[in-house]
């Protein structure tokens, strides 16, 4: 009996590895993530989208609103605030994750907007082969410049930033409370079907870049990316014909350099 356990045992394990063998490698590429500083969640046609922050940055909703948002008003924060932050130990803020508030929004049919590609792409960081690049992209509404929203930043500088707490300063009312300032500020854009084509040296792919609202609030689209190799690629963000025109159009598209892995490995 025993003899036959272990047979069958083998014959379990080759199973498995040979099940393994048939999975697509792209079942194992690094997609889309959520949280503080993922993707949206999800990847494919791009029209799924995570909230697991506050929104903070006023948003311009294209055809109808997301992140389970129904309520267009301004809603000041809830609960208690806290201190003892690095950014400022005697100050108290309203912290992501643990306080609800919201920014306005609007929801329209069309509208135009300026493109800003992350920073890690538009400054000197160096990409490299058989590692993870963020790929991200802000649409800033040039229509609705003055919708209110707060102010969120980064309360504990020494730490990386999917690490930090973030939140919006809170201030004493008066009546032994605390209150938050709202302010005027231009919206972000989000829109179902964004999409960014990468071409390089191994040919050209397009994958989704759903929405997401990152750590400060603010509505973006992301793409986790993982080079193969070293080399000139381009990149080029899109969004359904007639939802959003780009009035910086040209900077829709993006080259950045990838260098040599260095023992990163080939994948995605």
């Amino acid at each position: 009996m025993a003899i036959i356990q272990k047979v069958l045992a083998g014959m379990a394990g080759v199973a498995a590895a040979a099940a393994m063998a048939l999975v697509p490698a792209s079942a194992f590429a690094a997609g889309p993530g959520a949280g503080h500083g993922g993707g949206g969640g999800g990847g494919g046609g791009g029209g799924e989208t995570t909230a697991s922050n506050n929104l903070s940055v006023p948003a311009v909703f294209i055809g109808s609103a997301g992140f389970g948002l129904t309520d267009p008003a301004l809603q000041p924060p809830t609960g208690t605030p806290s201190t003892g932050y690095e950014i400022d130990p005697t100050a108290y803020y309203y912290v992501q994750g643990k306080n609800k508030w919201q920014a306005e929004y609007t929801v329209q049919s069309t509208d135009t907007a300026t493109v800003k590609w992350g920073d890690n792409l538009s400054g000197s960081a160096s990409l490299k082969a058989g590692h993870p690049v963020r790929v991200e992209m802000g649409l800033t509404s040039d229509t609705q410049t003055s919708m209110l929203g707060y102010t969120v930043v980064k309360l504990q500088p020494s730490l990386l930033d999917r690490n930090s707490a973030y939140g919006t300063l809170a201030s004493p009312d008066g009546n032994g409370g605390y209150t938050a300032s709202d302010q005027a500020m231009p919206a972000r854009v989000w829109v179902a079907g964004a999409s960014v084509t990468i071409t390089g040296p191994n040919g050209t792919v397009t994958a989704g870049m759903p929405g997401e609202i990152n750590a400060t609030g603010a509505v973006v689209f992301g793409y986790n990316w993982r080079p193969s190799e070293p080399g000139t690629y381009q990149l080029k963000f899109q969004v359904p014909e007639g939802t959003v025109s780009f009035s910086n159009p040209a900077d829709a598209v993006k080259t950045v350099t990838v260098t040599s892995g260095g023992g990163g490995g080939k994948r995605g």
